[in-house]
């Protein structure tokens, strides 16, 4: 793994290796799941997160074949790092940076791979997993059955690459 001298990209980096509950959640990733990675502050910078050797690892280079794809702000990635608790208060603090309206702060997200290939991977499973707090933010975000999140992600899908996800360059 190559070190980057990037602060907060290694912040992030520890946050997936090294935070309880974001090991605990990996552990329901399969081996191999990759997600893109952007940082807002890096633009032209591609990056990906991937589960490798039983550890989730952020390292330089476009993802092959992504299930999800992110961008981080370096104040995302400190109000992560701020988060306390268990899988569903973590869960609720990215999904709450996902849905912030200030550009500064809210983490970019977009559904790449299939409903099947997420089912698949783990990620489904998580939710489930995260328990009764979790659920309770999805229903107040209008998120009351499977089919509704079937809908959230098809929308997702089918939404073109945001402009933060170009392509790596050749």
């Amino acid at each position: 793994m190559r070190a980057t001298s990037d602060p907060h990209i290694r912040s992030l980096a520890r946050l997936f290796r090294e935070h309880p509950a974001w090991r605990a959640a990996a552990q329901h990733i399969a081996e191999g799941a990759s997600s893109k990675v952007f940082f807002s502050h890096r633009p032209d910078d591609h990056w990906h997160l991937v589960r490798r050797d039983g550890q989730s690892l952020i390292l330089p280079g476009a993802a092959h074949d992504p299930d999800l794809a992110f961008r981080f702000t370096p104040i995302a990635i400190q109000r992560l790092a701020e988060a306390q608790g268990d899988l569903a208060d973590i869960a609720v603090v990215l999904f709450d940076l996902i849905a912030n309206d200030d550009e500064d702060v809210r983490i970019g997200f977009r559904v790449v791979a299939p409903f099947w290939r997420l089912a698949r991977h783990g990620y489904l499973g998580l939710l489930v997993i995260a328990g009764p707090k979790l659920v309770a933010y999805g229903v107040r975000h209008g998120l009351r059955t499977l089919a509704d999140l079937q809908r959230l992600i098809a929308a997702s899908q089918a939404s073109a690459p945001a402009e933060w996800e170009r392509e790596a360059p050749s």
